[in-house]
């Protein structure tokens, strides 16, 4: 799997995060983020990484038993063959998604036979 993530100042695992690359060979960023609102959400690329995160945590005496916890993760494109700059990011029903699409030259080429 060409991106790879790092956390830096929370919790391990959190929020559940799931990568994968879809059938068009993008690369596919989901998070878990049920309670968050989209305006607290931040998605920040700079060179071949992209960073997701939250800084609010849940207001004092917030009757939820889930809590929701500020987070800030990272991923990173090694490889150099993903075009971050051309992802696009949903956020529905409690779920964000990310999709990066592979730069030109790492998408793979059919030769006809002639």
């Amino acid at each position: 799997m060409p991106l790879q993530w790092w956390n830096k100042k929370e919790t391990a695992g959190y929020p559940l995060t799931d990568l994968y690359t879809d059938e068009t060979e993008n690369q596919v960023i989901e998070m878990a983020l049920a309670g968050f609102a989209l305006e607290e959400l931040n998605i920040e690329v700079k060179d071949n990484s992209i960073t997701i995160s939250c800084a609010a945590d849940s207001p004092a005496g917030d009757p939820r038993r889930i809590a929701r916890r500020a987070f800030t993760r990272s991923f990173v494109d090694y490889d150099q063959k993903l075009d971050m700059r051309k992802a696009d990011a949903s956020f529905t029903n409690g779920l964000l998604q990310v999709v990066i699409p592979r730069v030109e030259a790492a998408q793979p080429t059919i030769i006809d036979i002639q």
